[in-house]
């Protein structure tokens, strides 16, 4: 499959090439392997074959999914929002604080949230009650979210303390999150791109390295602004650390030490 190739079919789905540059050739192979499946010799033959069978379309759709993700991807964000973000909104908010993890994956963000809860409870006893919602596009990937199973390598970076505190030995080579971290997550199927959000009133919001990198522009165009508008006013956005917003979405201000921690002011929006 040539790079034109890909185009095509990334088209098909409202992707965006540039997105795709890092993980393409793993993708491909998926790819690949689906077209020898179902015995289709090019790719205009699987174009084809999308086009007259939904079942077929929607199997195509999930394996360009991306799942790359890991626990407290970033340090220097989880630093500030334990430091600062979650401290502010519980000061801020003591009926209840709402978080959104918007393109959850495999579920190592909305985990990463409850570690940072539970022990930020245990610092300030009066902490309000947490919503939190995990959504993702891709049913396989919040099955696996939801029974909590990695491999032993997936908590490697997890400081000693807090990974013989949350993890537990799951067979060879994988460990399984605790049962404390289990609960009280709502886990939803969700596509970021077609519907609206599932949550309204959100004080967090997890956006990272999905909508901004992997669809085209006027897909985020339609797509972001309702996503925006679930963020309460004062409310924080979080995004990719290489992503940026698009210049239409106007009323967010950078943290100063990580500018891809975003709060929403609480006048603002649209250009």
């Amino acid at each position: 499959m040539d790079p034109r190739e890909f185009s095509r079919l990334l088209d098909c789905f409202n992707l965006c090439d540039e997105g795709y540059r890092k993980v393409r050739r793993g993708v491909q192979k998926r790819i690949a392997r689906h077209m020898q499946h179902l015995g289709c010799p090019s790719v205009r033959d699987y174009l084809a074959r999308l086009e007259s069978d939904g079942g077929v379309r929607e199997d195509a759709r999930r394996l360009l999914d991306v799942s790359v993700s890991r626990f407290f991807r970033d340090g220097d964000l989880w630093q500030a929002l334990e430091a600062e973000t979650l401290p502010s909104l519980v000061a801020g908010h003591p009926a209840g604080i709402r978080i959104w993890s918007a393109g959850c994956a495999l579920g190592q963000e909305g985990y990463s949230i409850r570690i940072l809860w539970a022990l930020l409870s245990e610092k300030a006893p009066s902490t309000p009650p947490l919503d939190l919602w995990a959504t993702d596009v891709n049913p396989a990937y919040l099955e696996r979210a939801i029974e909590g199973v990695y491999p032993a390598r997936a908590v490697a970076r997890v400081p000693g303390e807090t990974r013989a505190r949350f993890f537990r030995p799951s067979g060879k080579g994988s460990v399984r999150v605790a049962e404390e971290l289990r609960q009280g997550i709502r886990w939803q199927l969700h596509d970021l791109a077609a519907q609206r959000p599932p949550a309204r009133h959100v004080h967090l919001l997890f956006l990272r390295n999905n909508l901004l990198t992997y669809y085209r522009k006027e897909i985020v165009g339609e797509a972001l602004p309702a996503i925006a508008d679930s963020l309460a006013p004062g409310g924080y956005l979080v995004i990719g650390r290489k992503e940026c917003l698009p210049g239409f979405l106007e009323g967010f201000d950078p943290h100063p030490a990580v500018p891809y921690l975003c709060r929403k002011r609480h006048t603002g929006g649209l250009a």
